[in-house]
């Protein structure tokens, strides 16, 4: 499956975000603090009296329980056409427009919109014709009327430029920025995110603030750079979540969804867009909830879990059809589309594309036209049109590149190389090959420097935080303990300081050079990961280093003993993590040779035991043997002892008591069970622990050391040798590891074993 462009789907959820609360930053405020003990006394209070508490109430409810607000907004309009007060009637009128638009139901909220301009003129209230005018934009983008939009935006500036309206003025910039972003004009989007971000700094306002973050995580997502992406809406999350905006909280939670989608984690993706979906249910904002209907079956899809992403994919496109909301039509039928191609229906997909693709043309969406030009070329080639589907992909790769959309060019190209490649076309396969490494590595590289310099810039304040906080802290000791300790002091960190730098050389060249052969060794892309961690692992060691230098320059006398051992325990764990994620590579990328020799499991795992003993001593060890049988098998005796002795060390680590190990001789193999009577793995985590660097939060993992490779090597050096490591539940209360291993042909190796008498 091909993921659809990024900045589409952040675009759709951004805009609703930016929208949220524009009536509460353009009306004045009203006091809130007291607002129930008030309704309370709406009854009772004279009819004069009533249509400032009711304007409150319509604003107070209006996010939080819109069909109480629309209650209250009709009976106010009521009131006012008794008593008027236009001023308020317009605020009324504004609200009620902007809970309609929450609703789809854009035919009232045109109408309440309309009333509150004519209202507004008439009673030269260029604030309420401001507000007026910019909902009345929000209805044209909601449905896709985007050059109307434009229009109805830039009028709306210039009645806020007039009235020298900040907010008012960020907030349009805003809007028609995101609209040139849907029409494909990246740059001149961009441009217009800079003006709306600088005036909303300057004005300081929260949900301002908050719009900005998600702005700017939608560039980076456009590029790319999910990990970025991430940090800007986890902080405008925490402000939507400090403000209880109910509808701006479902649509940042949605747009985390869909980040965590595209980093590939669909567990935390699904969290996210659960939640999400949660929130728009409750608000009843049907576009909202068709939109995560529609994400949700992506992910479903990205899973395989078919019938799934097609039950998502059609309630999303009746609720789009309901509202109606052709550009969200649009997007989930080339959606629907990618579905029937993986369930290899050609002509299902064939049909949902064209609608597809033809409503993108007409709304002149550029970017989902791109990504249903791919889609088609995909249809295409299901459909055994080769030249027709070269011919769209090109057309997809001429448009996403004009856009600036690395997603969709990383993946037409791949498109084109395979298609090439069936073809039998094995130059331009190549070219189009070396076009997606050239643009992936481009997405990776940037995205790596950009999260580089963002996570630099974070460390160094923490730094200097923590620096300011040692010099306190050391003064306070100099006061008491400066006579006694300063020679003791300095002799030690002078001793420390030395060794310290010896064994960071050491170090750092040691692992540079088993980084290094691996990389000879290993294919391109094995060669990629490996230069990955080696880049993230020197970069950390030289910060150690650096710290470690300027503390000794800072501190010439009253030398921090407690800051020296943190520095050599975390160098120690650095050293560990390096040294069992490389073995770990290379044991999974096959490119470490097993020597195979016969190996007595009987005698192995009898010296392992003893081993352990002595390292445990608190627990009993219990080996459960046929004495009769000699347990034979064929194997690399360095690398089964190493599985063995992880499997063992856990076990020990986490039993209560005893750890009791047992041989199993069946026709074919030889069965070796470890069991403890620790606390146990709970069902659904028990596939995970044979995952690399992963750790329970559970008890069986607490204070237990090691950063969550052992039983990952010893299920790959298991593997290697042909056998199985699984994990149950022990009668003893804990777990049980259960290793399967080939049994060794006696008949073969005596016959091995006279042949080679005989010619000797």
């Amino acid at each position: 499956m091909r993921k659809k462009p990024i900045a589409l789907l952040l675009l759709a959820i951004l805009i609703s975000l930016s929208l949220v609360g524009i009536t509460a930053r353009m009306d004045p405020p009203e006091a809130r603090a007291d607002i129930t003990e008030r309704e309370a006394q709406l009854t009772t209070l004279p009819e004069n009296q009533q249509g400032e508490l009711l304007t409150a109430l319509v604003k107070h409810y209006r996010d939080n329980d819109p069909l109480k607000s629309l209650a209250y907004g009709e009976q106010a309009l009521t009131l006012f056409s008794k008593i008027p007060d236009d001023i308020r009637k317009v605020t009324v009128l504004n609200n009620m427009a902007w809970i309609y638009v929450s609703l789809s139901q854009y035919e009232n909220a045109q109408l309440r919109t309309d009333q509150a301009k004519q209202l507004a003129k008439a009673s030269n209230d260029p604030h309420g014709l401001f507000t007026a005018q910019t909902m009345q934009g929000i209805i044209y983008w909601r449905k896709a009327d985007y050059q109307t939009a434009l229009k109805t935006f830039e009028q709306a500036q210039e009645i806020a430029k007039q009235e020298k309206n900040l907010r008012g003025i960020a907030s349009t910039t805003n809007y028609m920025a995101i609209i040139y972003q849907t029409l494909g004009q990246p740059e001149k989007a961009l441009d217009y995110f800079i003006r709306a971000f600088n005036i909303q700094k300057e004005v300081g306002d929260e949900k301002s603030i908050a719009v900005s973050l998600n702005n700017i995580a939608n560039m980076y997502g456009t590029s790319g750079n999910y990990s970025l992406a991430l940090d800007y809406q986890l902080q405008s999350r925490k402000i939507r979540e400090e403000l209880n905006d109910l509808p701006g909280l479902a649509q940042i939670l949605g747009n985390i969804g869909l980040t965590y989608f595209y980093l590939k984690d669909s567990e935390q993706a699904l969290s996210y867009l659960q939640r999400s979906l949660g929130y728009y249910e409750s608000l009843k904002d049907q576009q909202g909830i068709a939109e995560i209907h529609g994400n949700l079956g992506m992910v479903h899809l990205h899973e395989h879990q078919l019938e799934s992403a097609l039950l998502q994919y059609q309630e999303a496109l009746a609720l789009a059809k309901a509202i109606p909301d052709t550009a969200l039509e649009a997007r989930i039928n080339i959606d629907l589309a990618n579905a029937y191609i993986e369930l290899d229906d050609p002509e299902q997909a064939f049909k949902q594309i064209t609608t597809g693709l033809d409503q993108a043309n007409k709304l002149g969406i550029v970017s989902l036209s791109a990504y249903g030009l791919l889609t088609l070329a995909k249809v295409e080639k299901l459909r055994g049109n080769s030249e027709r589907a070269l011919t769209l992909s090109a057309a997809a790769l001429n448009s996403s590149q004009q856009l600036q959309d690395k997603r969709i060019v990383r993946d037409a190209h791949e498109f084109r190389y395979q298609l090439y490649k069936h073809l039998g076309q094995a130059e331009q396969a190549l070219a189009s090959l070396e076009a997606f490494k050239q643009v992936n590595d481009e997405m990776f590289n940037s995205e790596s420097d950009q999260r580089m310099a963002f996570l630099l810039s974070h460390f160094e304040a923490e730094q200097q935080e923590q620096q300011i906080k040692l010099l306190q802290a050391d003064q306070a000791l100099q006061k008491t303990q400066l006579a006694q300790h300063t020679y003791q002091r300095n002799v030690w960190l002078g001793g420390l300081s030395v060794l310290f730098i010896i064994l960071l050389l050491l170090v750092n060249r040691h692992h540079q050079r088993k980084i290094n052969a691996s990389l000879n060794q290993n294919i391109q892309s094995q060669r990629e990961l490996i230069q990955a961690v080696a880049h993230e692992f020197r970069s950390p060691l030289a910060r150690v280093q650096l710290a470690f230098d300027m503390l000794e320059e800072q501190f010439e006398q009253d030398k921090p003993t407690r800051l020296i051992d943190t520095i050599n325990k975390g160098l120690s764990e650095l050293e560990k993590l390096i040294k069992e994620a490389l073995d770990f590579i290379q044991i999974e990328s096959k490119s470490r040779p097993l020597h195979l020799s016969q190996v007595n499991l009987n005698k192995l795992l009898g010296e392992l035991m003893d081993a352990n003993s002595v390292l445990y001593p608190d627990k009993t060890f219990k080996l459960e043997v046929n004495p009769s049988e000699a347990c034979l098998v064929k194997a690399d005796s360095t690398q089964i002892a190493r599985a063995f002795s992880n499997i063992l060390r856990n076990a020990a680590r986490f039993a209560r008591s005893q750890v009791l190990i047992s041989l199993k001789q069946e026709k074919s193999r030889i069965l070796v069970i470890i069991e403890d009577d620790g606390p146990g793995i709970p069902t659904e985590q028990r596939e995970r622990v044979f995952e690399p660097f992963v750790r329970l939060d559970q008890s069986r993992c607490r204070d237990s050391g090691g950063i969550g490779l052992g039983l990952a090597l010893a299920k790959k050096i298991c593997e290697a040798h042909g056998g199985a490591l699984t994990i149950s539940a022990s009668q003893l209360g804990g777990a049980k590891l259960s290793l399967a291993c080939p049994l060794v042909n006696r008949e073969s190796d005596n016959k091995n074993s006279s042949t080679k008498a005989a010619e000797h």
